[in-house]
């Protein structure tokens, strides 16, 4: 007797109502945020595979054969992979060849040439004071609500005086006067943010307004050059009216868009496995620079997006 009183039998604790419960909703919450992810991811991967079948279609149909693409099937029957329409289109003398070349040599001067000369007038507009800076600023601004169409037969009249017709100088030698208004906007936008005092310490050190420009002001604005660089690439790179208005049909300066639209769109003799090749390998060069850049890409709207 005596021994069971010294070792008394310890008896369960009863917990707090209020700490079971609150343990339950955080295993309750913990699963909700578990489920509501899931969910998410598997929402935005068939709305991924969604807008990606087309594209994957293209590529299935692009490595059948002449004889498997009059099948109508998706896949090769016998498992092979064709690769006669990939080597069909950069075969010495291909037009396609041709048309890509022309297209590289278009996106690639509009590529250079837009960031910098929008980014010469956003700096003017943004940083510059001038009389009058903020009237022709707007006017600037107010060139974004001429369409398009309106300028289509002045600007034929004046290119083909020049000579310019059936050339790729219509392509690319508009696009260097000024870059734009939606690109000069961006980067005006962009420099306001830029702290002028860094720009009065360098002027007090004997730096000029272009040495400014070159040394301080491209390098801080490195973001929004290189999304307007990609959009520019993209754009030239997609254009289809600007060679369709000023090109005629057989000119040795057709552009990609133009071409396949020519050789392979409607009214084409050619195997639907060699149109589906042309549209892959003009769809990657873009797919790949905006996987490249699309860090630059966000940041840059991001970032204009919050200037003031």
């Amino acid at each position: 007797m005596e021994h069971e009183a010294l070792n008394p039998v310890l008896e369960p604790v009863a917990e707090d109502p209020m700490v079971i419960e609150g343990r339950k909703r955080r295993k309750r919450a913990k699963a909700m945020r578990i489920v509501g992810k899931t969910g998410s991811y598997l929402f935005l991967t068939a709305l991924s595979l969604f807008f990606l079948f087309p594209f994957l279609v293209m590529i299935c149909l692009s490595i059948l054969s002449n004889k498997e693409i009059l099948q109508q099937v998706l896949f090769s029957p016998t498992g092979t992979i064709y690769l006669g329409t990939y080597r069909a289109l950069f075969s010495s003398g291909s037009t396609y060849l041709r048309y890509l070349l022309n297209t590289l040599y278009v996106a690639a001067i509009t590529t250079v040439g837009i960031p910098l000369v929008s980014s010469l007038c956003a700096y003017g507009f943004a940083k510059l004071e001038f009389k009058g800076r903020d009237v022709i600023f707007g006017i600037v601004l107010g060139t974004m609500m001429i369409p398009a169409v309106i300028s289509i037969v002045p600007l034929y009249t004046l290119y083909a005086k020049l000579g310019w017709i059936n050339t790729l100088f219509p392509m690319w030698v508009p696009s260097l006067f000024g870059g734009g208004a939606t690109n000069i906007f961006l980067m005006r936008q962009f420099m306001r943010g830029i702290p002028n005092d860094m720009l009065k310490a360098a002027k007090l050190d004997g730096a000029n307004s272009f040495v400014i420009y070159l040394r301080i002001m491209i390098p801080l604005c490195l973001p929004i050059m290189l999304f307007v660089a990609v959009q520019s690439f993209m754009g030239a790179w997609n254009d289809f009216m600007t060679p369709f208005t000023y090109l005629n049909y057989g000119s040795e300066s057709v552009t990609l868009a133009l071409g396949i639209y020519w050789d392979y769109g409607p009214g084409s003799i050619k195997f639907a496995n060699e149109a589906m090749a042309a549209g892959v390998v003009m769809t990657l060069p873009c797919a790949v620079i905006f996987f490249c850049f699309q860090k630059y890409l966000i940041d840059g709207v991001a970032v204009t997006g919050m200037k003031d």
